[in-house]
């Protein structure tokens, strides 16, 4: 989701606030599929898959979502901003060992990442009470976002990948166009949500929920096409945005994933053709 803009132009700082992110998420990537190709796993492997499973999951999992959310707006925004922050930390510890495992590393280097792993925890717990700097916030949840969506884009099947993004993408437009969650839970309560689930850049707000999306669709296209590929729908994805932010200025609120989703897919769906 994207709100808000009172300045006329892109900033480089914009622009940087997302092409570092999607540059985090592909090396991120590769560390996963080195240690996986070496033996290692990250996660489930790719074998069957029931859409339908998946699909019925991703709903179930979203409706428990909205309910919190219409229950304790606020405190249930807080929770799921804690619990991908650190699932985030989790999953960048995950990576960093299977990487090390595949690099026939000494297992003690692993020990220099704790330390890592204490401050991403103790970020949460304190970025949960609200008792941490926006910048800290800032780092800490694009940082999770982008290592969760990292080992989830490379771990799960590639079909699930692609039905999870466009099933949260369908319900991104769904509640923004319909400004569902303003009329649920109130206008007060629902700025108190955005201002703790989202990021503020320059212009716009962008939503934790997008990093992990673009993380998950950038590394699922280096699992299947290779670097170029996911540097591709990198690419795309950071073209996408930056046109969301065009319409959010003229809108003031606009979809954060249709377009960067929606774009960033093509060479999934493409590719196959053209091989």
């Amino acid at each position: 989701m994207n709100e808000g803009s009172k300045k006329r132009f892109i900033s480089v700082r914009d622009v940087a606030f997302l092409t570092v992110p999607l540059a985090l998420a592909i090396i991120s990537g590769m560390a996963a599929l080195y240690g996986r190709a070496a033996g290692f796993s990250t996660g489930p492997e790719t074998g069957d898959f029931d859409v339908l499973t998946a699909g019925l999951f991703t709903l179930a999992l979203l409706a428990l979502l909205f309910y919190g959310l219409k229950r304790h707006p606020e405190k249930a925004a807080r929770v799921i901003v804690a619990g991908v922050t650190v699932a985030g930390t989790i999953s960048g510890l995950v990576l960093l060992k299977v990487w090390l495992q595949a690099s026939r590393t000494t297992p003690i280097l692993f020990l220099a990442a704790l330390p890592l792993g204490y401050l991403g925890l103790n970020w949460s717990f304190r970025g949960y009470f609200g008792n941490l700097s926006q910048r800290k916030t800032n780092i800490l949840m694009i940082g999770s976002a982008t290592l969760l969506g990292s080992l989830m884009g490379t771990a799960f099947p590639t079909l699930y990948s692609m039905v999870f993004l466009i099933m949260l993408t369908v319900v991104d437009v769904f509640v923004v166009e319909t400004n569902i969650l303003t009329s649920v839970v109130g206008k007060i309560s629902y700025e108190k949500m955005v201002s703790v689930a989202t990021l503020p850049m320059e212009e716009y707000l962008v939503g934790l929920g997008d990093f992990l999306a673009y993380a998950i669709l950038v590394t699922a296209s280096l699992k299947i096409l290779g670097v170029y590929g996911a540097v591709e729908a990198g690419i795309l994805v950071l073209i996408g945005a930056l046109a969301t932010f065009e319409i959010t200025r003229r809108r003031t609120r606009a979809p954060g994933l249709l377009i960067p989703i929606g774009l960033g897919l093509l060479p999934m769906i493409l590719g196959p053709f053209f091989t």
